[in-house]
């Protein structure tokens, strides 16, 4: 079954979402991913859990969690 699974994952340059969409690129089950750098958002689409792909993204020294609705405020009208 096709799950699609949100995070909050602390990137602060382009070298920090590059190594997350490196292992999120191998990962087995991931059939598509986004990451945000701007927003610290990445969704991951595929056959794979939450706990799977927090611990492949743990792997790259980023802390990650789950994303919640007040992550996702808009600060375009700052």
């Amino acid at each position: 079954m096709t799950n699609t699974v949100v995070f909050k994952v602390a990137m602060m340059c382009t070298g920090c979402s590059g190594a997350v969409e490196r292992v999120l690129g191998k990962m087995e089950g991931v059939q598509s991913f986004d990451v945000n750098l701007e927003t610290q958002k990445v969704t991951v689409v595929g056959t794979v859990t939450m706990e799977e792909v927090v611990a492949a993204i743990a792997k790259t020294g980023k802390a990650v969690e789950p994303w919640s609705d007040r992550d996702s405020r808009d600060t375009s009208l700052e």
